[in-house]
């Protein structure tokens, strides 16, 4: 038998073949890419619920085993960057756009990073850079868009918007951008409208009830914020500016008394609390007192109004107003000026002012006692 035969035939069925290597490697491979992707998952999973530490050391295992895996790479720095490390955060987010430039995510990151460092023209080009890569992601125009809006930049954002159109017909996170560009071109009433077509629009109408209530109220649409503010849970409800707000629109629509019992009752619920009255609440309360014949309430306001901020012209004008029903002229009259002189561009301290100076030259300077009466 020669060398070779003998070789054969003492060795041939003991060692692996190439192609047995070859597979053995193969399901390794695969195995080792089951157990990355059932890490990733864990560590997406630690992500979501807020557990940082156990999501960076599943994905480090990955990475270790992986090191040119984009969505490791993207899956950690969107871990880093939750526990504050931005640098780290922007390094991952590039090390994963040079590993598939056709990654979206990796440059929308990177623009979160750069406005957390308050680079926005650096995040707007990151931004437009991931919306070209995938164009019908309302989540990247939107970054997109709303920088634009950050920068002062409106008029872009609106072609930005209207070029992209046909895209996001039926996005009501893009209705609800249009109502802000609107509103921050002071056009409350075409604002009031694209915030409705949000509600419509939107698979949780209350997700955007809030803003609807708010954008009503600056419309002036005291009817449809009240019914937007009735659609809200308690616990937003039960905020003095949401209860500030409803009791102005009861108050524009008739409901004065209503609005001013609303006020009184938030302000004995929540005087003994850390955040006390606050000078919003105040203001709201003291003209809503003085619609309803409520002097004493009107006066405890300004007092508290012209102690708490005595560069507010509001405390000086209520209290002007009260000094005036009562008959006291000349106090009136040294009040009215005050808050004159603290708004020279309000109209109604200069009117009220007029008022109770013809009153005084008319009576002398007489305090006519009895005149509230």
């Amino acid at each position: 038998m020669s060398c070779a035969l003998l070789a054969s035939v003492v060795f041939g069925c003991g060692g692996p073949t190439k192609t047995g290597i070859e597979a053995r490697k193969v399901a390794s491979d695969r195995f080792n890419r089951v157990g990355g992707a059932v890490a990733s998952d864990q560590a997406a999973q630690a992500l979501d619920a807020g557990q940082f530490k156990d999501a960076l050391t599943q994905i480090d295992r990955v990475v270790v085993a992986f090191p040119t895996d984009p969505k490791a790479r993207l899956l950690r720095g969107r871990i880093v960057l939750e526990m504050g490390r931005l640098e780290l955060a922007m390094t991952e987010f590039k090390n994963a756009a040079e590993l598939d430039p056709s990654c979206a995510e990796c440059m929308y990151y990177q623009g979160i990073v750069s406005q957390r460092w308050g680079r926005d023209e650096e995040a707007l080009k990151e931004y437009a850079t991931a919306l070209t890569i995938e164009p019908t992601s309302t989540h990247y125009l939107l970054a997109q868009a709303e920088t634009l809006l950050v920068l002062g930049r409106t008029n872009e954002a609106k072609t930005l918007i209207d070029d992209t159109s046909c895209h996001f017909e039926f996005s009501s996170a893009l209705a609800h951008l249009r109502s802000e560009i609107a509103a921050s071109e002071d056009d409350h009433a075409q604002a009031l409208n694209f915030m409705e077509l949000a509600v419509t629009l939107a698979p949780n109408p209350l997700d955007y009830q809030e803003d609807l209530a708010l954008v009503a109220f600056h419309a002036k649409e005291w009817d449809r914020c009240l019914t937007a503010l009735a659609t809200l849970p308690a616990k937003s409800m039960d905020r003095e500016d949401m209860a500030r707000i409803r009791a102005r629109c009861l108050a524009m629509t008739g409901r004065a008394l209503e609005a001013r019992d609303l006020l009184v009752a938030f302000e004995s619920s929540n005087a003994s609390k850390q955040d006390g009255i606050t000078l919003e609440h105040d203001l709201a309360l003291g003209y809503i007192a003085w619609m309803v014949g409520d002097i004493e309430r009107v006066d405890s306001c300004a007092r508290r109004l012209m102690g708490r901020n005595p560069k507010v012209s509001d405390g000086y004008l209520l209290k002007g107003m009260v000094l005036e029903r009562q008959g006291d002229f000349t106090n009136a009259v040294k009040l009215l000026t005050k808050a004159s002189e603290l708004a020279p561009n309000r109209r109604l301290p200069r009117e009220l002012l007029l008022r109770a100076e013809a009153a005084e030259i008319a009576l002398g300077g007489v305090v006519v006692v009895g005149m509230a009466r």
